[in-house]
């Protein structure tokens, strides 16, 4: 699967009206889709990562791929708050 196809897929229907401040990083590393949702509050960096690691057996092609990541993020951001940060640096992470 082409990864850089899903990426663009996650591009076209992404349309979430964020508020400002929030930064939506999506981008391929290797084998996976990672989009990397941040904002920076007061107190705390809040945020999560959506992570598509699709296997060869992935009966979904790269456009549906991209949807699928589009829509969990904006799943998650329809949330209200972020989560905080771990202890150890990490966000939640969701794998699609």
């Amino acid at each position: 699967m082409n990864l850089e196809d899903a990426l663009l897929a996650f591009r076209a229907s992404f349309h979430y009206d964020h508020p400002d401040g929030l930064s939506i990083e999506p981008r391929v590393e290797g084998q996976t889709l990672r989009v990397e949702v941040r904002h920076q509050d007061v107190n705390a960096v809040r945020g999560f990562d959506v992570v598509a690691e699709p296997l060869e057996s992935e009966e979904r092609d790269a456009v549906q791929l991209g949807e699928d990541v589009a829509r969990v993020v904006e799943q998650e951001l329809m949330y209200g708050q972020l989560p905080g940060q771990h202890d150890d640096g990490s966000f939640k992470r969701v794998v699609v």
